[in-house]
């Protein structure tokens, strides 16, 4: 795989991530630590994937 494809799929799992742990905090399904952890494992992957959005 290349790094272009590679940061892709970084930023795309980034985005599950964070749209799940969002969910789960509205829901209230997990304890409130796991909901962040999710939610900061989500946007650390965003930031670090190198996918220019603008």
């Amino acid at each position: 795989m290349t790094k272009k494809t590679i940061n892709l799929v970084q930023f795309i799992i980034g985005i599950i991530l964070a749209l799940t742990s969002a969910i789960l905090m509205f829901f209230g399904i997990l304890p409130t630590s796991a909901r962040i952890t999710i939610g900061i494992v989500g946007i650390a992957l965003i930031a670090t994937s190198r996918v220019r959005i603008l």
